[in-house]
Formats: structure tokens, sequence, C-alpha cells
């Protein structure tokens, strides 16, 4: 509710429209040491880009050694520096606010620290962002971007006592760091899509695909069946000795593709992310999935997956 910017609807004792509703606009943090993809997978739901975006999760670490500090400052380990912290927030709480609050409302000057803020804001978006990143990145940019540009105003205000660029840098780290946390820039659902592709392939790529070669020779018809087959596995040596290596092409067969390596997903929408990306061999009339003279099933549509972004080449394309 703090993410989505508005309250509860209240009715009266005559079902009428109670009060009216509470509306807001900030910026919050939770010190939670779990994230929220985590809460939401122990109440087995999955996380939406939309949630995702509204409560963005960063590292409480910088990498350094000193758990969430740069450097010291001249305290002798991180507690003294936290405990120093502590003790001058409890005293000082609310005066930089204050401070900052009465010159921003000066009066006329409203409009100017506007545009300040503005450009403030595209700069910071378009020297931290590529230009493929995603809309969802650039929601997120945005919130790092009105941190930066906030405390950029506040230094030129003579709040902060910081250097130029002092606010700029610290709210690009914890972009980075929200970027490596979630795995990139790219867009969330096409993500999540690819994943699930990839991690049905890695779990049950030997055991329920079928090997193309003995059901082509139709060899083994005595021996263990494909239990609940998700399709077809042909498999490709190359190299030589050492070099040896493996390559899988995976064919999935249309109704486990659509109620179980999907399941509960808009296949349209995720054919058409998969092939954005190139993931599945697309058909002659384009479409995501081909025609193939499956072994034993004889002429059927089917997806033909060779590489799944994020799978170690080694393991062969697409596996």
């Amino acid at each position: 509710m703090l993410g989505n910017g508005t309250g509860k609807p209240r009715a009266n004792d005559r079902g009428q429209a109670g009060r009216q509703v509470q509306e807001w606009r900030l910026l919050f943090l939770s010190t939670g040491e779990k994230t929220l993809a985590q809460h939401m997978a122990e109440a087995n739901k999955e996380l939406k880009a939309g949630m995702e975006v509204r409560m963005l999760t960063v590292p409480a670490d910088a990498s350094k050694g000193l758990g969430m500090f740069d450097v010291l400052n001249g305290f002798e380990d991180a507690t003294a520096l936290s405990d120093a912290l502590k003790a001058r927030v409890a005293k000082y709480y609310g005066t930089p606010l204050t401070a900052f609050l009465s010159a921003l409302c000066e009066p006329g000057k409203m409009h100017g620290w506007a545009i300040i803020l503005r450009r403030t804001l595209e700069g910071f978006i378009a020297n931290s962002l590529t230009a493929s990143a995603s809309g969802q990145a650039h929601r997120a940019a945005l919130r790092f971007g009105l941190a930066a540009a906030a405390g950029e105003l506040a230094t030129a205000l003579g709040i902060t006592g910081w250097p130029d660029g002092t606010a700029t840098r610290a709210a690009r780290v914890c972009l980075n760091a929200w970027l490596n946390e979630r795995g990139g820039a790219g867009n969330y659902e096409g993500d999540a899509i690819t994943a699930r592709l990839r991690q049905v392939i890695e779990r049950f790529g030997e055991s329920r695909f079928t090997r193309w070669e003995s059901a082509a020779a139709k060899i083994d018809e005595h021996g263990p069946r494909t239990i609940d087959r998700l399709g077809f596995r042909k498999s490709l040596e190359h190299g030589l000795g050492d070099e040896l290596h493996t390559t899988n092409t995976y064919y999935v067969l249309p109704e486990a593709w659509r109620s179980e390596v999907f399941k509960g997903m808009n296949i349209n929408a995720v054919n058409k992310e998969l092939l954005r990306r190139g993931v599945p061999e697309p058909g002659s009339d384009g479409k995501a999935s081909s025609l193939v003279r499956l072994p034993g099933l004889g002429p059927q549509r089917c997806y033909i997956v060779m590489t799944v972004p994020g799978t170690d080449e080694s393991e062969a394309r697409a596996a």
C-alpha cells in the first residue's frame, strides 16, 4: 500500500462512500533482512514486476569489508562509526530537512528548483542506463535519480556540506547494486520467462525428453519409458579428444509447452518475448513453433529450443 500511494476506500454505515481516500507520494526505506521476493516465495506466490519496481531491493553491503560502509572516516571500526551515526542522528534528526524545506518554499524559487531537479534527474538516468534498458529499469532509476537530485540541490543550498557530485555518486552505487541484485536492466517478465524455460530443461532435460536417436531407431522398446514426456532431445557431439562436447536440441510438445513449462502465463506473450530474444527456432510462418516430423508421432508442431540466455555455454546450447 505504501508503494501504491493510496489508502483503502471506506464506506459509511449506509454503504455509501465514506471519507476521502488518502493519497501520498513518498520514498521509503525498509531495513528487513528478507527481500520482497523471499517473502513472496514463502507464501508460495510469484513476484510481479510492478512489485519489484515499487519496492527496490538494495543489499546493505558496500563490498569493502566494512559492512554497509565504504570508509570508516577515522573511526576504529564499523561498529564505532555506526554508534556515532546513531547518536548524532538522534540529536540532530530533522534539522537538515527543516532547512531544506524552508529553502525550497522560498517565494518565487520553486519554478527554478523544479527545472534544476528535472535536468539533474535526466542527466542521472542518461549516465546510468543504456539505451536498451527496460522501462522497469528506467522507473527504478527515477527513484534513485530523485534522491540524487535532491541531494545535489541540498548541497548547492549549503545544507549537506558535501562536495558536489557526492549525492549522485552514492545514488548510482545504490542503483548499480539493485541492478546486480536483479540480474540486469532487462524486462523482468522476459527474464522470468527465460528462467522458467531454463529451469525446466536443467531439471528434466534427461528424464522427460525422449532421446531422438533411440526413438527414431525404435531401439530399447522394452527399456524404460519416458514418464510424462515433455518432448524429444537430439544430441550432437562436436570436437575431438578432450575437446569433445555435446550439444542438445530440445523439441517441446505444444501442450507441454502451454500447460507445464509456462503454466499460468499468457502463452501468446511468452512466445512473442521468446521470439524477440531468439530462443526458439521460428517456423517458416514466423511463429514460435515449427512443423517437424517427430519419431513415432509423425508431423507435429513443436517448439525447437537450442539456446536459452543465461545457460552455461559449456553445457551446450540450451541447454
